[in-house]
C-alpha cells in the first residue's frame, strides 16, 4: 500500500494497538482511520468531524479503499459523538487549548480509558491540563515535520507525578534534544531584546533545567 500518512500521523498510529475501538476526532481527510483499519488486527475506527466538508472528504477516501463497511463516519462536535463502545480517543493537529476544551467533559464517558493526543503548541500547559482531567501520560514522542515540532502523548486514566516541562519524552532522542535547544534559543533571542531582570532570571532557570538533564 502506498504511503498515505505524514510523519506525524504515522508516528501517532503506532500508539494504537489491536482490538481497540477508536474515535478519531477532527478526522479531516480520514487517512488515519484508513491506515489503522488496514494495518491493525480487529481495530474498529469511527472518524468524526464537526464540519461537513472534511467529513465528506473522509467518506470519499474511505470509499476509494473499499472500507465503507468497516469505518463509520459521524458528524458532530468533539465528544458528543461518543457512544459506550468507544475505548480510545484520538485528537491531533490542533492547539493544546483546543484539545483540552474538547476533552473538558471526558469524565462523563467512563468507557474511554485511553487518549492519544498530538498538540502542536503549549506542551507544558497541555500536560498540566490533561493531568487535572484525571489522566496520566505514560508515553510521549516528538515529531519534527515541515519546520514544526509536534508532541504525541498516550494517556490513560490515573494519577502520576510528571515533570510538565519534559513530560515522558526520551531525552536521549535527537529530535527531542533539538526541540529543547530550539526552546532555549527562542527564549534567549526574545529576552535579549527585553531589559527585564525577572525575565532574564526565568531564562536562566530554563537553561539550567535543559542542560542539567
Amino acid at each position: 500500500m502506498k504511503k498515505i500518512l505524514n510523519k506525524r500521523l504515522e508516528t501517532l498510529s503506532a500508539f494504537i494497538k489491536e482490538n481497540e475501538i477508536v474515535l478519531d476526532i477532527g478526522c479531516d481527510h480520514g487517512f488515519l482511520g484508513i491506515y489503522l483499519t488496514l494495518n491493525r488486527e480487529n481495530v474498529k475506527v469511527i472518524s468524526s468531524d464537526v464540519n461537513k466538508k472534511p467529513l465528506l472528504r473522509a467518506k470519499e477516501n474511505i470509499h476509494k479503499y473499499s472500507l465503507d463497511n468497516k469505518i463509520e463516519t459521524r458528524l458532530g462536535n468533539g465528544l458528543e459523538v461518543i457512544d459506550s463502545d468507544i475505548t480510545t480517543t484520538i485528537i491531533s493537529g490542533m492547539g493544546a487549548i483546543s484539545i483540552i476544551n474538547i476533552l473538558k467533559d471526558i469524565n462523563k464517558y467512563p468507557n474511554v480509558n485511553k487518549l492519544v493526543l498530538s498538540p502542536n503548541n503549549d506542551f507544558e500547559y497541555f500536560r498540566k491540563s490533561i493531568t487535572k482531567l484525571g489522566f496520566m501520560i505514560i508515553k510521549e514522542e516528538m515529531v519534527f515535520e515541515n519546520g514544526k515540532y509536534y508532541l504525541i502523548s498516550e494517556c490513560i486514566k490515573g494519577l502520576d507525578d510528571i515533570d510538565y516541562f519534559f513530560g515522558k519524552l526520551d531525552l536521549n532522542n535527537n529530535i527531542v534534544i533539538d526541540y529543547y535547544k530550539y526552546i532555549y534559543e527562542r527564549n534567549e533571542i526574545i529576552l535579549n531584546k527585553i531589559d527585564n531582570k525577572y525575565l532574564r532570571m526565568e531564562n536562566l532557570k530554563i537553561k539550567e533545567k535543559i542542560f542539567q538533564k
